[in-house]
C-alpha cells in the first residue's frame, strides 16, 4: 500500500474518534406505582432533545441509585415521606418500600435504604433533578432536605419537589406539561410555572399541590442543547 493511503486511512480514523467519544448525555425516568405514563412521556421528549433517554415503572431504589451516577437528567414521579409523627420531606419510594433519602440521623424507613449524603461528587454530572413527590422539598430533622443534599452534591439545578401534597392526575398534568415545554425551548423556571398553570383548569380543578415546587441552581437554563451539568 502507498503511503498516502496510510495517511488517507490514518485521517478516516481520526474523523471517526469524536463521534466515537461523544455519547448522548443519559436521562433516566422513573415511575412509582399510580404516576403512569409519566416517565414514558418524559422519556419521549427528552429524546426529541437529544438525550439517551429511558423510562422505567416500578424500578427498585438500587437501580436508581446507581444510575443517578451517570445521568445528565433524572426524573422521578411517585411518592414522598411521611411519616406518622407528622415529620416529613427527606426521601421517595420506589418498590418494595426502597427509598433514595438525602440523609439520617438514625430513622430508616422501609427495606432498603440509599443517601444521597453518601454520594461524595458523584453526581456532580447531573444537569437537571426533578422530585414529583408530595413534600420533596421539605425538610425532614430526620432525614435532610432532598434539594439541599442533592445541589449540594453538585447537580445544576434541583427541582427539589413539592412541599405541599400533590394530586396524582394533577402530577401528572404538570409533568407532561413540564417536559412538553422544555422540549420546546423554555427554560427549566418558565417550563415549571406554565406547567403549574396548565394544570390549574385540569381536573380535578385547582393546583391541588402543583403550585408548592420549589427550585434551585441555574435554573433561567434550558435543556438544549443536550449536556451534563458542569459544562457552562
Amino acid at each position: 500500500m502507498k503511503p498516502w493511503i496510510y495517511m488517507l486511512a490514518a485521517l478516516f480514523l481520526l474523523a471517526a474518534l469524536p463521534a466515537v467519544a461523544s455519547a448522548a448525555p443519559p436521562a433516566h425516568n422513573y415511575d412509582c406505582s399510580d404516576t403512569t405514563p409519566t416517565a414514558y412521556d418524559a422519556r419521549v421528549d427528552q429524546a426529541a432533545m437529544y438525550y439517551s433517554s429511558s423510562s422505567s415503572t416500578n424500578a427498585h431504589a438500587s437501580t436508581a441509585y446507581g444510575q443517578f451516577r451517570s445521568d445528565a437528567v433524572f426524573f422521578f414521579n411517585g411518592h414522598g415521606l411521611y411519616y406518622d409523627d407528622s415529620h416529613k420531606g427527606g426521601g421517595i419510594k420506589f418498590s418494595s418500600e426502597s427509598w433514595i433519602l438525602a440523609d439520617t440521623d438514625g430513622h430508616y424507613p422501609g427495606n432498603d435504604r440509599y443517601y444521597i449524603t453518601d454520594y461524595g461528587t458523584d453526581i456532580r454530572d447531573v444537569l437537571l433533578a426533578v422530585y414529583l413527590a408530595c413534600h420533596t422539598s421539605h425538610y425532614n430533622p430526620y432525614n435532610g432536605d432532598l434539594l439541599q443534599q442533592t445541589m449540594n452534591k453538585g447537580a445544576d439545578i434541583c427541582l427539589g419537589g413539592f412541599d405541599g401534597e400533590v394530586e396524582v392526575e394533577n402530577g401528572k398534568c404538570w409533568s407532561g406539561s413540564f417536559w412538553d415545554r422544555l422540549r420546546n425551548g423554555e427554560t427549566v423556571a418558565s417550563a415549571a410555572s406554565n406547567a403549574k398553570d396548565d394544570c390549574y383548569l385540569h381536573w380535578p380543578f385547582g393546583y391541588h399541590g402543583v403550585d408548592t415546587y420549589e427550585i434551585s441552581g441555574s435554573y433561567n437554563s434550558c435543556l438544549t442543547p443536550a449536556r451534563y451539568g458542569g459544562v457552562y
